[in-house]
């Protein structure tokens, strides 16, 4: 039997605003389109300030797909911390959140290619240099999703259940347009 972690109200609920406005952040989409913009003059509340971006760090778990489906229905995604200052950062700051099994989605897997590891968005390759020991492993030739568990990267089956990491794109002009 399969649950439906985020139910459909929850997206129903994210996807269907037309625009919310909180502690001065703006988040606009526009109905009817697949385009939305999207103006983030500082962190919503309970997203963390990183060196480029906003992150969400989850208190709760769900497979690589329904976390993906979170971070966009949040108008983010999953997080690519590509840069070196944007990783550490990450690296410090789950230290600080008690993560389901340890461990924290991010948005990069090797679905498509098998040991090509990409990030989702943007489509360069994850280097190799923060993998634990002898990863990434593909253990029982089904890990594909990546995670990230104390300053390491991870490879999982992309259908476990673990925390994830969201990310909100920060733009010096304020706005960006995501679809």
């Amino acid at each position: 039997m399969e649950i439906d972690l985020f139910g459909s109200w929850f997206r129903s609920l994210v996807l269907g605003m037309m625009k919310i406005d909180m502690a001065g952040v703006s988040y606009q989409a526009q109905k009817d389109t697949k385009f939305k913009q999207v103006k983030i003059t500082s962190c919503p509340p309970g997203w963390i300030q990183g060196p480029r971006n906003c992150y969400f760090l989850s208190h709760f778990g769900g497979t690589w797909a329904d976390a993906n489906s979170v971070c966009q229905g949040f108008l983010g995604k999953l997080a690519e911390p590509i840069e070196e200052d944007s990783f550490q950062f990450l690296s410090k700051a789950s230290k600080n959140v008690s993560a389901n099994h340890g461990q924290f989605f991010l948005g990069g897997s090797d679905m498509f290619v098998e040991g090509i590891w990409l990030w989702s968005s943007t489509k360069t390759m994850i280097y190799k240099n923060h993998w634990s020991p002898g990863g990434p492993s593909d253990s029982g030739h089904n890990e594909d999703c990546l995670t990230f568990v104390g300053g390491v990267l991870n490879d999982v089956p992309c259908t476990s259940t673990y925390s994830f990491i969201c990310q909100l794109e920060s733009e010096e002009e304020g706005t960006q347009v995501i679809g």
